[in-house]
């Protein structure tokens, strides 16, 4: 019969290399964020089109709200580019709307005064789709790929949660290492929260 101690080893092992890339992910999409130093020049964007385009659209209430994104919706079917977006109203009589993937951003302009809607799109470059892969949200967005990134990101951050509870259960169970581990879990906490209190 497997012991725990066993047990909790081999979930440690194997729960560290399934959240191998996740980690890796936002390892890699942090350092990035706190070094805006590193060249991320965002590419320029292109024209996809240009059109008239009529549809009577509700643009009331806060930019991506219910309303809004109802509206926004109905306009990227009609352009046969459904997937994840943000909706908000620069100005009274126009929608902005970005969908956006990791690859790329589609920004869609409804001019409702002129009538006229017009599409740009821009290639992410490699750090820029390492900032999206971290800050990108799922769950509310329409489509079952987001929805189910989302999922991952939640289960990813409870696989983390686990991961550390079984390493502070695989030292405590290990006396010859419980000194050199106290300091290790001590100074971590001291640093955090010396940072947490004075930046």
């Amino acid at each position: 019969m497997i012991t725990f101690d066993k047990f909790n080893r081999r979930a440690h092992l194997y729960l560290g290399l399934f959240l191998m890339p996740w980690l890796l992910m936002y390892g890699v999409s942090s350092f990035l964020v706190i070094h805006p130093w590193l060249p991320t020049e965002e590419p320029a964007r292109e024209l996809l089109f240009e059109r008239a385009y009529s549809r009577t659209v509700n643009i009331q209430g806060r930019d991506n709200g219910p309303e809004m994104r109802a509206a926004a919706q109905e306009i990227i079917k009609d352009c046969n580019l459904e997937g994840a977006f943000w909706v908000r109203k620069p100005n009274p009589d126009s929608l902005y709307i970005e969908r956006f993937s990791f690859r790329d951003t589609i920004s869609l302009t409804y001019s409702i005064t002129d009538q006229r809607l017009t599409a740009e799109r821009q290639t992410l470059r490699w750090p820029q789709v390492a900032v999206r892969l971290h800050f990108r949200v799922g769950s509310d967005q329409p489509t079952l790929g987001n929805k189910l990134w989302g999922l991952l990101v939640n289960l990813a951050c409870i696989g983390i949660i686990i991961w550390i509870a079984s390493g502070l259960i695989m030292w405590w169970r290990l006396p010859r290492f419980r000194a050199w581990g106290a300091v290790a879990v001590g100074g971590g906490i001291v640093f955090f929260l010396l940072l947490v209190w004075t930046v």
